[in-house]
């Protein structure tokens, strides 16, 4: 880690913190590189089941770094090209949950790195919304791939050609996020979810669930099938599927022992 990026690890859980607030979180090498080793470190270890993303201050994270002002973009001033997702493992590629904290505004590339989580809580006083129209500049984080399936694609092109912003609860609405809380509330809720899934949900299936899904957006029924069918037969077979019942009936908490670093099939990556 970095001092941009912070990482605390408390029992299964993980909180992964941008930590610029005095410049609103706003994306820098230092969040780039912090957050993509966070990310590997918490796919690879599996003491950590669940993974919570947050800033540091009131904003979640304000996006591209402006202060350079009209240099922010300017061609001349970029040393190099720009790569739109430039993070070295994405949200959806941890075979963990990630869930965004967004504890107050999260605009442009940062409500971008927000919807590459699974989950997402937003504070209902934040702001949030793609603005990279009215800076004359294209999305970033493959919005255009995941909104539409996400929201639809109405929704996604008027929040990405019009650049508007939404409060918590308007992109709730809109289907950004499935809930909004009070800012103060917005952590705390998102360590719930997470440790919630980190105790009673074996990480495995976990694990299977997530790669699932996201591949998901660009196979088709069948191709998701055949593969869900061979992950569920799968799973049937590990000593999981034994004790998931066993700890029901026993009114106890389960221990599983399916871990993904030691038990994951390679064909769940083709």
């Amino acid at each position: 880690m970095n001092k941009d990026v912070l990482l605390q690890v408390d029992g299964p859980v993980a909180v992964i913190t941008l930590n610029r607030p005095e410049a609103h979180n706003s994306l820098s090498p230092g969040i780039i590189e912090g957050v993509s080793e966070a990310y590997r470190r918490c796919d690879a270890d599996d003491t950590i089941r669940s993974v919570v993303l947050t800033g540091a201050g009131r904003s979640f994270c304000a996006g591209a770094d402006m202060s350079g002002g009209g240099d922010t973009f300017d061609a001349g001033a970029v040393a190099a090209e720009v790569d739109s997702c430039p993070l070295a493992m994405q949200a959806f590629e941890v075979r963990k949950p990630v869930i965004a904290a967004c504890n107050g505004h999260a605009v442009g590339a940062g409500l971008g790195l927000a919807m590459q989580a699974d989950m997402r809580v937003f504070a209902a006083e934040g702001k949030y919304g793609f603005l990279q129209s009215r800076r004359g500049v294209v999305t970033d984080f493959a919005m255009e791939f995941l909104l539409p399936r996400m929201i639809g694609v109405e929704k996604a092109l008027e929040l990405l050609m019009r650049g508007q912003l939404l409060s918590g609860e308007e992109a709730v609405c809109w289907g950004l996020a499935a809930r909004s809380v009070a800012s103060e509330e917005v952590l705390d809720t998102a360590l719930e979810i997470a440790r919630d899934i980190a105790l009673n949900a074996a990480p495995m299936a976990v694990a299977m669930h997530k790669r699932l899904l996201w591949q998901g957006l660009g196979l088709s029924y069948q191709q998701l099938a055949a593969k869900e069918s061979r992950a569920l037969n799968y799973t049937m077979q590990q000593a999981d599927a034994v004790e998931g019942g066993v700890a029901w009936l026993e009114r106890r908490e389960p221990r599983w022992q399916g871990t993904p670093a030691a038990d994951w099939p390679e064909w769940m990556d083709d």
